[in-house]
């Protein structure tokens, strides 16, 4: 994949429709950074005594990496493209273990009543962060790996946002652990939107962002093709959309 001698702005209608999506995604992250750090300045509130700039730090970083990826998913040129969702899943890994180690540093000091609230969001990130960095060590799924691939990949974003959505209800009080709520909602609203406009299955892409090797051509050729990805594509996307009315209304 050579570099491209300048920058083109795409004109995919999906990509400026995601934009507005992403953007409003970073603001919500944002405000619960600051519900994090005020919630952890107020005495004896969090259930841990925790620095308040520490519990809004994945926040932070996560409502940063919304805003980048929304402008640079609009780069037409697939060596920009690429890069870019490098950098922002590996800034959401490590959001997602920085957040897993402050509920662990809680439990450490004996002084957190997180219960069980706490165990099912340590789970739901790391899962979150194993699900993000998988497929960069692994080689780009094609033929049957793509399906299968697929729904297993599905599969573990299904239990993370169900880990992490049982702990919000359970009493958990910071908001860090539901930013995988809007990582969810894009990649089940983006991808499944995609394999109901093209009758293929789209997570493959993941792992096909860090092969600078392999000819788009190539790839293309090697998804399967049928209606049945259009209903599964229709069905996730489905999900994106109620992932995201549920990550609104609890912003409120």
């Amino acid at each position: 994949m050579k570099k491209p001698d300048r920058v083109t702005i795409t004109t995919f209608w999906l990509d400026w429709l995601l934009l507005p999506i992403m953007l409003g995604a970073g603001w919500l992250t944002f405000r619960w950074a600051l519900a994090d750090f005020n919630l952890a300045s107020s005495p004896g509130a969090g259930g841990t005594a925790l620095p308040p700039w520490a519990v809004a730090v994945p926040l932070a970083v996560c409502a940063v990496g919304w805003v980048i990826l929304g402008f640079g998913s609009l780069i037409r040129q697939e060596y920009y493209e690429h890069r870019i969702w490098i950098a922002i899943l590996t800034a959401w890994s490590i959001s997602c273990l920085i957040g897993a180690g402050l509920i662990g540093l809680s439990f450490l000091q004996g002084d957190s009543s997180y219960g069980l609230a706490g165990v099912l969001s340590l789970i739901g990130l790391v899962l979150t962060a194993l699900m993000l960095s998988l497929p960069a060590f692994m080689q780009v799924p094609l033929g049957a790996k793509a399906i299968r691939f697929s729904r297993q990949w599905t599969v573990l974003l299904a239990v993370c946002l169900g880990c992490l959505t049982a702990g919000t209800l359970l009493g958990f009080p910071y908001n860090f652990p539901r930013f995988p709520f809007g990582i969810g909602a894009l990649f089940f609203f983006g991808l499944g939107a995609l394999e109901a406009t093209t009758s293929m299955p789209t997570f493959p892409w993941l792992p096909r962002l860090y092969d600078l090797e392999m000819e788009q051509e190539t790839f293309l050729a090697g998804l399967p093709r049928s209606n049945v990805w259009r209903l599964e594509g229709a069905a996730k996307l489905g999900i994106g959309v109620v992932a995201a009315a549920v990550l609104i209304i609890t912003a409120l």
